[in-house]
C-alpha cells in the first residue's frame, strides 16, 4: 500500500498533497535534504547555517547501531526495500561522513569530527558489513535488509574509507576501500556501463547512478594501487551516450533503452539527479563547459518553476512532477554551488 500510494501521488501531473503545515508546524525531519544542504552551504562556507544543519544532524543518529549511522527519519516503502524511521541510512550516513571530511567552516571541533569520522567508518564495516570477493575486492551492503549488490553505494562507501584513511593515516581504511573500488571497477560492463544492481537482479542502468560511480572512483584514483584509467575513460565514453544535444539544449536520458527499466522509470523522461550529477561530474571531475552551460540552459527551462521559484524533482513523458520534494532542491542547490564555485561567473 505505501509503494501504490507512493508511485500514485509521484506519477500524478498535479500536486495532489495537502501542502499546509501540520498543526504543530513541523514536518518529519529526514537526512535526505539535510545531507545534500549541508555539502551545498559548506561549500559557500556559511557558518550559521553549518552549524544549525549538523546539529539537526545529530538529532537524526539511528538508535538501532553502536556506532553513528543516520535513521530513515520516515518509513522508507519502494520495490527493492522497506525501512522502518528508526532504521539506519548509510548511503546519507556516508554522504554526512564526505561533509565533516571537506567542511573547514570551523563550527565543528576537530577532535569530535574525527570522533564522527571513525564512528561511522566502523558502523560501515561492521554493522553494515561487507561480502569479501577475495582477488575480485570487496562488495559493501547497501543497506542493512537489502542483501543484493547495488554498485553505487558500495563504490561511494569505498572510496569514503580512502579518503578519510588517507587524511588520518589509518591505512586499514585505506586497503579496505581500494577493495571496495577494485571490486566496483571490476564490475564494470564492456561498453564502460554499470548495471544498477547485480545478478539475480534484472539488468538495467540508469543515469545519475552511472555519476556516482564515476565520481567515487575518479574522486580516489591517485591512491588506488592500480591504474584505473582505462575503467574511468571507458565509463565516460559510455556515460555521454545518456545525454541527447538539440535546441542549444543537453539534457540527460532516464534509462539505457537496451535493457527493462525499473518500475517507475518507465514513465519519467528525466530525473532531477540526472541533472545535477551530471552538473557535478562535469564541473569537478571532468571539465566541460561547455556541456556544463548547455545543462544549466535545458535546467533553467525546464525544471526551474519561475513563478513560484522551486525545481521541479521530475519530468514524465507525459507532464512534470509538481511536488516540491525539498531533497530535490537540496540536490540541485548543491550542484549549483559546485558549478559557481568553479567556474564563478
Amino acid at each position: 500500500m505505501n509503494v501504490l500510494l507512493r508511485t500514485f501521488f509521484r506519477l500524478c501531473p498535479y500536486n495532489l498533497r495537502n501542502m499546509k503545515r501540520p498543526p504543530n508546524g513541523l514536518y518529519p525531519i529526514t537526512p535526505q535534504s539535510n545531507v545534500a544542504l549541508l555539502k551545498a552551504y559548506a561549500i559557500s562556507n556559511n557558518k550559521e547555517i553549518i552549524g544549525k544543519l549538523y546539529r539537526r544532524m545529530l538529532l537524526l543518529r539511528s538508535h538501532k547501531t553502536k556506532n553513528f549511522a543516520l535513521k530513515q527519519g520516515i518509513t522508507i516503502a519502494i520495490s527493492l526495500y522497506e525501512n522502518s524511521a528508526d532504521d539506519p541510512t548509510p548511503l546519507n550516513t556516508v554522504w554526512f561522513g564526505q561533509f565533516l571530511l571537506e567542511e573547514h567552516s570551523g563550527e565543528i571541533p576537530e577532535t569530535e569530527k574525527k570522533e564522527l569520522l571513525y564512528s561511522i567508518a566502523t558502523y560501515l564495516i561492521e554493522e553494515l558489513g561487507y561480502i569479501d570477493h577475495k582477488e575480485q575486492g570487496v562488495y559493501f551492503y547497501y543497506g542493512p535488509t537489502l542483501k543484493k549488490e547495488v554498485y553505487n553505494a558500495s563504490a561511494i562507501i569505498s572510496a569514503f574509507l580512502i579518503k578519510l584513511g588517507v587524511k588520518y593515516g589509518n591505512n586499514t581504511f585505506v586497503k579496505l576501500g581500494q577493495r571496495g573500488i577494485q571490486y566496483v571497477c571490476h564490475k564494470q560492463n564492456e561498453d564502460g556501463s554499470w548495471f544498477y544492481a547485480g545478478k539475480p537482479s534484472r539488468a538495467t542502468i540508469d543515469c545519475f547512478h552511472q555519476s556516482y560511480i564515476l565520481q567515487a572512483i575518479c574522486s580516489v584514483k591517485q591512491y588506488l594501487p592500480f591504474d584505473a584509467s582505462v575503467v574511468i575513460n571507458k565509463g565516460i565514453i559510455y556515460y555521454k551516450t545518456l545525454f541527447i544535444e538539440g535546441k542549444g539544449y543537453i539534457r540527460p536520458v532516464r534509462y539505457d533503452k537496451r535493457y527493462t527499466p525499473y518500475n517507475t522509470w518507465l514513465f519519467v523522461k528525466v530525473d532531477g539527479r540526472d541533472v545535477a550529477e551530471a552538473l557535478v561530474f562535469f564541473t569537478k571531475y571532468v571539465p566541460d563547459k561547455e556541456m556544463v552551460q548547455k545543462l544549466l540552459r535545458y535546467t533553467y527551462d525546464k525544471f526551474y518553476t519561475k513563478k513560484k521559484g522551486y525545481m521541479v524533482p521530475e519530468i514524465f513523458v507525459y507532464g512534470k512532477n509538481r511536488i516540491p520534494y525539498i531533497e530535490f532542491q537540496a540536490w540541485f542547490l548543491y550542484a549549483f554551488q559546485i558549478v559557481k564555485q568553479y567556474y564563478n561567473e
